[in-house]
């Protein structure tokens, strides 16, 4: 189709997309993210197929899903403008989450702003442009129930700017927030069911340039740039990496001081192992520091734990489900964040030195599976 043409479609409020872009939207990049059909482009994840339907050019959850569903987009995303309409009935609420996940707490590993109608009950936090947990939204900005709202998110890490019906709901540099600087930058965009009906429309997006790389430690197939130690088993299958069996190392070939690490992690009942960093060599006390993998609150150093160190006491995950493990480390302090909590925090590491990267199995009749292992380096 024409530029011409597209042109001719914004000035009568229409584009073939779906969406309403302006011709200065159009020129500025902007996409339609829902044609105004049905669903193609987003998938329903977690819930009925009844959950989220189109009716009348409109998106719409009906709220027969419930938490945890929500409807993702095809693609992820880093950092983007963001704009769309909603509207729901009073006393129904939901969420747009941003740098989502797969796998994992979708709020807490990426974010949710919230999204309500005008009455707030208790404090900023139930506002609209709330960040679920973290910061409360700057001012009632949303209309009256059944109304529609027009909502605009930039997020340019490490800003992230939110205004609705021409309102700053939210303003914040995500990098000088303690919780929200250790949140994914890139991930899913996701519409929330939260069991009540919402309907959405002019949802459009512009992207904008990435800001940081990561580098895939496992290529899916084979363990290249990997070395085996031990007993264990481990082989590969699908993209996903699987130790049993015994005690043993799968370490990386490569070294590393500072870094952010993030994988998914999938146990049998009562697994038992570990991510080790800054190792040297196979004596006890050369192993660097070790982030456990042993999903049992009541053990001495349940997963998360930084091992002997800081001792994790909600495990915040479950045997046979895959979640988020993401380490970051940079001179003596190391976070660990597992599901999108922090959950270890030591700032006094006296190794500071580069070493390998090691996953470990460490018992037997028992599995560990890894995929999507990827680093950063913050040298």
């Amino acid at each position: 189709m024409t530029t011409t043409v597209i042109t001719l479609l914004a000035s009568l409020g229409l584009n073939p997309a779906g969406a309403i872009l302006s011709e200065q939207e159009i020129t500025d990049g902007f996409v339609s993210l829902f044609n105004g059909r049905d669903l193609s482009g987003w998938h329903i994840t977690g819930g009925p197929d009844d959950s989220f339907g189109v009716r009348g050019g409109q998106l719409e959850c009906t709220g027969s899903g419930e938490f945890p569903n929500w409807l993702r987009t095809d693609k992820t995303y880093e950092n983007f403008v963001l704009r769309f309409d909603f509207k729901l009935p009073h006393y129904v609420e939901s969420g747009l989450l941003i740098g989502a996940p797969l796998h994992g707490r979708a709020s807490k590993v990426g974010m949710k702003i919230h999204l309500c109608d005008h009455i707030a009950k208790g404090s900023k936090t139930a506002y609209s442009g709330a960040i679920l947990g973290v910061r409360p939204a700057l001012t009632i900005a949303t209309n009256h129930f059944d109304e529609w709202n027009s909502v605009e998110v930039e997020f340019d890490w490490p800003r992230l700017r939110v205004i609705i019906n021409g309102k700053l709901a939210q303003d914040v540099d995500c990098e000088k927030d303690p919780v929200l600087r250790y949140r994914l930058r890139r991930g899913y965009l996701g519409l929330q069911d939260m069991g009540g009906p919402v309907a959405f429309r002019n949802l459009r997006i512009k992207e904008l340039p990435s800001k940081h790389r990561w580098t895939s430690l496992f290529n899916g197939k084979n363990f290249d740039g990997w070395k085996i130690i031990g007993e264990a088993t481990w082989d590969v299958t699908d993209g996903v990496i699987r130790a049993a069996d015994g005690n043993g190392y799968l370490m990386t070939e490569s070294s590393y001081q500072d870094f952010e690490l993030h994988t998914l992690i999938k146990t049998s009942r009562h697994a038992n192992g570990g991510i080790f960093f800054r190792w040297k060599s196979l004596v006890p006390q050369d192993r660097g520091y070790e982030i456990q993998i042993y999903n049992v609150p009541d053990g001495n150093n349940p997963t998360g734990s930084i091992y002997t160190r800081v001792r994790v006491d909600h495990v915040p995950v479950r045997d046979g489900e895959w979640f988020p493990m993401h380490i970051i480390v940079k001179g003596p302090k190391c976070v660990v964040r597992v599901n999108g909590e922090i959950v270890a925090v030591d700032e006094h590491l006296p190794l500071v030195r580069s070493g390998p990267i090691c996953l470990q199995m460490h018992r037997r009749n028992a599995w560990i599976e890894f995929k999507e292992v990827r680093i950063r380096s913050l040298n």
